[in-house]
């Protein structure tokens, strides 16, 4: 039961940073997003509005911005390098919490074995006369199964969930990033 609660802790804690960290107005800043489009391809100007943004969006134009002189081609190769880069880091996570929605059925199984075990090796020593002692291990392999299966599944959920929501904040960026490439290298 242990290791299935550190999961169900361990896969609480990501949950929460990760709905934090995947605010739409954290990856996609409104005032970045204003400032680069109310400057005109003064991509010096770019540069110095993304320096002032820590975000994913920011590194992602700044690399069109200083490949934008060689075309547009170039730009959004860069950009889409930046870009992957950028997602990979956000889903790090992502992996944690889907591996632990794999795993805690699976440790929960493992203690239903263990108390199948547990029960017939009562059998053996005291026969079939107590059910009283049988049925304590039957009850501790039901019990680390249902845990398992109560952290695993909202794990899985969560883990869609935030896929989901990564996959809305991705599509934004990449509208911005397409959207300043175009201005700034001059085709559509």
């Amino acid at each position: 039961m242990y290791p299935i609660l550190l999961c169900s802790v361990v896969a609480l804690g990501i949950f929460l940073e990760r709905v934090f960290a995947y605010r739409m107005g954290r990856l996609v800043p409104r005032g970045l997003v204003d400032a680069l489009f109310s400057v005109e391809k003064d991509l010096k100007a770019v540069e110095r509005i993304c320096s002032r943004y820590k975000t994913p969006l920011s590194r992602i134009i700044l690399a069109g911005a200083r490949r934008a002189r060689f075309g547009y081609e170039e730009a959004l190769v860069a950009m889409e390098s930046v870009g992957q880069h950028e997602i990979s880091v956000l889903a790090r996570e992502l992996r944690v919490l889907s591996t632990i929605g794999n795993i805690a059925p699976m440790l929960g199984f493992l203690g239903t074995v263990l108390g199948m075990i547990n029960a017939f090796s009562t059998i053996a020593k005291v026969g079939t006369g107590r059910p009283e002692l049988i049925a304590s291990g039957i009850s501790e392999a039901l019990i680390t199964t249902a845990a398992g299966l109560m952290v695993g599944i909202p794990s899985i959920i969560a883990y869609n969930f935030l896929k989901n929501k990564l996959d809305k904040v991705s599509a934004a960026m990449e509208e911005v990033a397409i959207e300043f490439l175009d201005r700034f290298t001059g085709e559509e």
